[in-house]
């Protein structure tokens, strides 16, 4: 049975576009082939997918260099931030430190002073230690102290804990302790064994220590506490004042 005139005409385009899709593909594939072709599109596709490779390389660097700046920046406002914060903690501390040092502007320890058993006031002993050994002048009274004990509990090895003596008024702590300063007075201290010492801080004690430590190894020459502040004596015989244990730095290396 043949076909309609309707049914060649839809049946023979159809035919025709698959045999011309065939020849195109085998003419592609020829040329491939051939490799005349290949050989001049290679070039072009490579460089193509290459400048496509590199843009997006370069696309994504410069995203990770915009982050790491961005971070960059956020790590220095916190590196300022956190080095803001340190300097008011010192300052606080400093603070602290000055009032805690100033509430015990009246105060002395006295250490070295025989400890007798059932022992009830220590008021004498350190009236004894101001008027009889260091010749106070005016001499001090039971008046001018507010009150005095022993610190911390009785030793097993028989050794004396030290007296805290707190005066009335500043200005007899000042009379003892100029006492204490004279050539007689250090002499009298040295020959008994009795040590009377500003009541310092636990940040002043360590500072105080800490330039001892370099009076032993001969980088300076003298460290005390007057009026609870440390000084110190350079090796020109120079006077300074010190705040804190890095001002003892540039001493370290001094000799």
């Amino acid at each position: 049975m043949g076909l309609t005139s309707r049914e060649k005409e839809e049946v023979i385009p159809g035919i025709i576009d698959t045999r011309i899709k065939a020849t195109i593909e085998d003419t592609i594939v020829n040329a491939f082939q051939q490799g005349g072709v290949l050989a001049a599109i290679v070039p072009t596709i490579v460089s193509a997918v290459r400048e496509a490779v590199v843009a997006s390389i370069q696309a994504e660097l410069a995203k990770y260099h915009e982050e790491l700046h961005q971070q960059r920046e956020e790590f220095k406002d916190l590196t300022t931030q956190y080095n803001n914060l340190k300097d008011e903690h010192s300052t606080l501390q400093a603070k602290v430190n000055n009032l805690e040092q100033y509430s015990r502007r009246n105060c002395v320890i006295i250490s070295g002073i025989p400890e007798s058993p059932g022992e009830r006031s220590t008021d004498n002993a350190v009236l004894s230690v101001a008027n009889d050994k260091l010749r106070c002048d005016p001499q001090l009274t039971i008046n001018d102290i507010d009150r005095s004990h022993r610190l911390g509990k009785p030793r097993g090895d028989g050794k004396p804990r030290p007296i805290i003596a707190k005066f009335c008024s500043y200005r007899s702590k000042a009379t003892i302790m100029r006492a204490k300063a004279t050539t007689s007075g250090r002499a009298v201290l040295r020959e008994s064994g009795i040590f009377v010492n500003d009541n310092l801080t636990k940040a002043n004690m360590s500072l105080l220590k800490d330039a001892r430590s370099l009076v032993k190894l001969n980088l300076l020459n003298q460290a005390w506490s007057y009026d609870g502040k440390i000084f110190i004596k350079t090796l020109k015989d120079e006077r300074r004042l010190l705040f804190a244990s890095v001002d003892l730095d540039i001493y370290r290396v001094s000799k």
